[in-house]
């Protein structure tokens, strides 16, 4: 296993405990307002259900941590296979020709991804701000997700049968707070 991986892993697990919590912390509260002597009925359904809505996205963060892993997991095999394979490798440039290259074109390659950070480096990301200086969680975060991208814009184009992607770009976007989708594009094509 690679030290950022573990790292990585560590971190989710991290924003995942925060989160669950902060959730917890929300619901013994609720929980504590139920037991308030003379409580009118109306405000110990309130507070009872706002504990049920605090504790209702507890799970879902522990499935969304095991999917984490697995991304992880999988990146570092992609990773692992990239490193070690001797076959065709794909030349990618973001100029318009290849020097000393004839080709035909196949068409659009793309790979795109949307990409968040856990809760804790959200929240420390957050803290940086009132201070100032690089986002280094951030930047971690865009790096991946252009990696992603990028593997998935080769895919798509060995699929048409390319020995080379021409004329790259990136692209990145906010989708929402705290998540950017990142697009990497470029011509497909295969030498003469």
């Amino acid at each position: 296993m690679k030290r950022g991986s573990t790292r990585e892993k560590r971190g989710a697990v991290v924003g995942v405990l925060l989160f669950d919590l902060l959730m917890g912390a929300c619901v013994a509260a609720f929980g504590a307002l139920c037991f308030i002597p003379e409580l009118p009925r109306w405000l110990f359904i309130l507070f009872a259900v706002s504990g049920a809505l605090c504790a209702a996205p507890m799970a879902p963060a522990l499935w969304a941590l095991k999917k984490r892993f697995q991304e992880i997991d999988a990146l570092e095999d992609n990773q692992t296979v990239t490193l070690h394979k001797e076959e065709n490798i794909m030349v990618l440039v973001n100029i318009d020709y290849i020097p000393g290259k004839e080709f035909e074109v196949l068409g659009m390659a793309k790979g795109t991804v949307v990409q968040s950070k856990n809760f804790g480096k959200d929240f420390m990301a957050g803290m940086k701000t009132l201070v100032g200086g690089e986002i280094t969680g951030y930047t971690e975060m865009l790096n991946e997700a252009r990696q992603i991208a990028v593997k998935r814009m080769v895919d798509e184009a060995e699929a048409l049968g390319a020995d080379a992607v021409i004329n790259i770009r990136y692209g990145s976007s906010a989708v929402m707070q705290g998540a950017a989708e990142v697009i990497a594009y470029g011509t497909a094509v295969r030498f003469k």
